[in-house]
């Protein structure tokens, strides 16, 4: 089966579906698409608000700086080193080290929590290889730390899952988790209520947006604990410096 593409406009019409305002196969006009997507972003502001952050897949890429081991990543702070939306959690991460010719290698690198970071006896201003990486998550910016800091200027990356904190017309959302499509949905129609009165909104739509709501709202999107057992004092295969704590 096809994978469906999401759009932020198909969200309006699905919505707009919902409580009746368009039949199939009719086309919304101008008013519908533009007053759809300020409500969606009005949606998104309360969801913040209320501590509801509507997750997305991200892979960001930028090099490293010799010696720098912190990166702040945002889209609000001006002059940040990755511009980007705050990331809510780490999923993967790795930088590559160039060959001889075409040949490049891709090394991973071990996620950690702030606590395993500060919690062991570590070498101040050691370069290496990075071997660990932590996310340290802010109200209006993201910080990725990296232990070694770099002794070279990697080419690196990061999955990520970022908060979603506004859309444009057309935004795809293939990245959007099943669960939060359907939430804005329902909160998308029961926001247009204030437009059509005359619109069709039994109690059961109701019911199920608010066991949306409770659920996401109940929902730790930020749990960012992540091995705990992990130490920073573990050796790495080929490169990483056997550092003892005691």
């Amino acid at each position: 089966m096809a994978q469906v593409v999401r759009t932020t406009n198909e969200l309006i019409v699905n919505s707009l579906y919902m409580i009746g305002e368009l039949g199939v196969g009719e086309t919304p006009d101008a008013f519908m698409l533009t007053t759809g997507l300020d409500l969606i972003n009005e949606i998104l502001d309360k969801c913040s608000a209320d501590s509801i952050y509507i997750p997305y897949l991200l892979t960001l890429s930028f090099t490293m700086e010799v010696g720098k081991a912190t990166y702040s990543v945002s889209d609000m702070i001006l002059g940040a080193d990755i511009d980007a939306d705050r990331i809510v959690d780490l999923s993967l991460a790795n930088y590559v080290v160039n060959g001889v010719g075409t040949t490049s290698l891709s090394y991973p690198i071990r996620i950690i929590n702030k606590a395993t970071y500060y919690g062991v006896v570590r070498q101040d201003g050691l370069l290496a290889r990075p071997g660990f990486v932590f996310l340290d998550k802010q109200e209006s910016e993201s910080f990725l730390t990296y232990y070694p800091a770099p002794d070279q200027p990697y080419p690196a990356s990061v999955q990520v899952k970022c908060m979603l904190n506004s859309l444009d017309n057309q935004d795809t959302l293939g990245e959007l988790p099943p669960n939060y499509y359907g939430f804005l949905k329902y909160a998308l129609g029961r926001k247009f209520l204030a437009y059509y009165p005359s619109a069709n909104w039994p109690q059961t739509n109701e019911d199920e947006y608010q066991d949306y709501y409770n659920t996401l709202k109940n929902t730790n999107e930020t749990d960012l604990t992540l091995r705990p057992s992990v130490i920073l004092t573990a050796p790495e295969p080929f490169y990483w410096p056997n550092i003892l704590s005691y």
